[in-house]
């Protein structure tokens, strides 16, 4: 679990780690500030999910990136997290629905 926001850390599977894993919002999830809509492999990846978002109107950023750029092995876990606030999840949903099924 990170200690700053109490997100959990969702493990990597066997193998190596989908490109992209998205979390699924549970009711007290809407109490908080930010939450994660999905795991990624890698920064890159990342990048394009945030980048997608905020061409759409919707704020995200990933709270691992300073980590990774300094050289914290992140995709060591499986995961580079992208948040959103709680309010926007469902339109960030169907607005990634094309990569959805890939989780």
């Amino acid at each position: 679990m990170c200690t700053i926001d109490h997100t959990p850390f969702e493990p990597a599977s066997e193998g190596s780690p989908a490109e992209y894993r998205f979390r699924q919002l549970l009711p007290e999830d809407s109490q908080r500030d930010f939450v994660t809509l999905v795991s990624c492999a890698t920064l890159p990846a990342a990048d394009v999910i945030v980048s997608r978002l905020e061409t759409a109107g919707i704020e995200a950023f990933i709270p691992d990136e300073s980590v990774v750029q300094l050289g914290g092995n992140m995709s060591a876990f499986g995961y580079v997290r992208v948040q959103i606030a709680p309010k926007d999840y469902e339109n960030a949903r169907e607005l990634l629905s094309d990569i959805y099924g890939a989780s």
